[in-house]
């Protein structure tokens, strides 16, 4: 619409102009006779064929000149899919590998241990034992002792029933009778008694082994088979293997982008070549007041018990991952208002190489998702086609422009 007005421009001023020129000749050919005017004809015809081929090149010239000349030199990229994310970096230290100082409940010789150093070892395995002799002396005579009393109980209740049916016969005292039920409680609390000792015999026996407290490895043999030890001795170190926490501190600006469950790559320099994954469990409510910052626990698997507490170590939270999309640079998008995003394609020519029309194409975007500095585009693109990256002047719809060999997008 506006080459047409302009057009329409153009004719309405060569037609004043025709106009200006033809007047003084039409003044003058009214003047002449026949012979004159058949020669002032033909010179106004000739003028007016040279003049019309000059206001055909000066209307067409510039759209002319724009289809033929290349406006501007420009990098691309192809369109393709691919997976994205955004990632956001933190450090800290390990916390939950435990080291456990082990001991004996009770005193006695260490008899055996049942790993060596360095062993992995599961929950409630015997890590070492006392030697037993003592404790099982002491269980059998406490058995012994809780049997007799048991015995004597059940003899002293068949007494005193007997006692009760001659009591209705009025064939005993009822002082007698009170007297055989005094001493059928009396031999019932000794049964209790015996009881309680023989429990404790029985832990005790429990105790000559020394349990591992829960999946680990046994890091320190302190003291060594044959010597006698105390409940304030400690035996062993046993490091406990469960799972790792590395706490790290966000920015106050930053916490909002992080929420529980997100994934995570922790890196130690312990170990170079090894990622550990895990999530974020616990985001804590309170900000430091020093620092403006927030504590932030993330949760990784330590089966194999590589994780101390006191390691450094980094790691990238998740935040945004986008699969099998097509993501341009957000600086390549052109915003007309909030919905309208344009995207500058390249259509290639057929009559010269690195050469192409500019097509600005509308298209859609995922609201909100933004990966690496780039814009997720959901639709109004294929695979394959070229978009501009970089350009050395301004752009417009259908102008022609020389680009630089598509380059792969990383």
């Amino acid at each position: 619409m506006k080459f047409l007005s302009n057009l329409k421009e153009k004719v309405v001023n060569v037609g004043r102009i025709v106009q200006t020129v033809v007047r003084p000749f039409k003044v003058a050919f009214l003047q002449f006779n026949h012979k004159k005017k058949i020669v002032i004809i033909a010179s106004v015809f000739f003028a007016i064929v040279v003049l019309f081929f000059g206001v055909k090149s000066f209307v067409f010239k510039s759209k002319t000149k724009g289809k033929e000349e290349i406006v501007a030199k420009v990098k691309v990229a192809k369109i393709k899919k691919g997976d994205f994310s955004q990632k956001y970096s933190v450090m800290g230290t390990i916390k939950g590998a435990v080291e456990n100082d082990l001991r004996f409940e009770i005193e006695g010789a260490l008899s055996k241990y049942n790993y060596k150093e360095g062993t992995r070892i599961y929950k409630g395995s015997i890590i070492a034992y006392l030697d037993p002799k003592d404790a099982m002396t002491k269980l059998s005579y406490a058995k012994s002792k809780y049997e007799s009393e048991k015995a004597a109980y059940f003899s002293a209740q068949q007494k005193l029933k007997v006692y009760e049916d001659l009591y209705k016969l009025k064939a005993v005292s009822e002082s007698k009778l009170i007297e055989t039920r005094f001493e059928v409680e009396a031999i019932r609390q000794r049964m209790g008694s015996a009881m309680a000792e023989l429990e404790l015999a029985q832990s005790n026996l429990l105790k000559t082994n020394l349990f591992a407290p829960s999946n680990g490895i046994l890091a320190d043999i302190i003291v060594q088979s044959g010597e006698f030890v105390t409940p304030n001795d400690i035996v062993a170190k046993f490091v406990s293997i469960g799972d790792a926490n590395l706490e790290v501190e966000i920015s106050e600006s930053d916490v909002g982008q992080v929420r529980i469950g997100l994934k995570t790559k922790v890196f130690c320099d312990a170990y170079r070549d090894k990622e550990f994954n895990g999530a974020v469990f616990e985001i804590s409510p309170i900000v430091k007041e020093r620092t403006r910052s927030v504590v932030v626990k993330i949760r990784l698997p330590n089966e194999q018990g590589l994780l101390r507490s006191g390691m450094f170590a980094r790691g990238e939270i998740l935040l945004l991952e986008a699969v099998d999309v097509i993501a341009v640079p957000s600086d390549s998008i052109v915003s007309l208002g909030v919905e309208t995003k344009l995207l500058p394609i390249v259509k290639p020519t057929l009559k010269k190489q690195n050469q192409g029309i500019v097509e600005l194409r509308h298209i859609q975007v995922s609201t909100g998702t933004a990966v690496e500095k780039s814009i997720v585009v959901t639709d109004g693109v294929k695979e394959g086609e070229l978009y501009i990256t970089e350009t050395s002047g301004e752009l417009s719809d259908g102008i022609l422009v020389e680009y630089v060999e598509p380059v792969e997008k990383q």
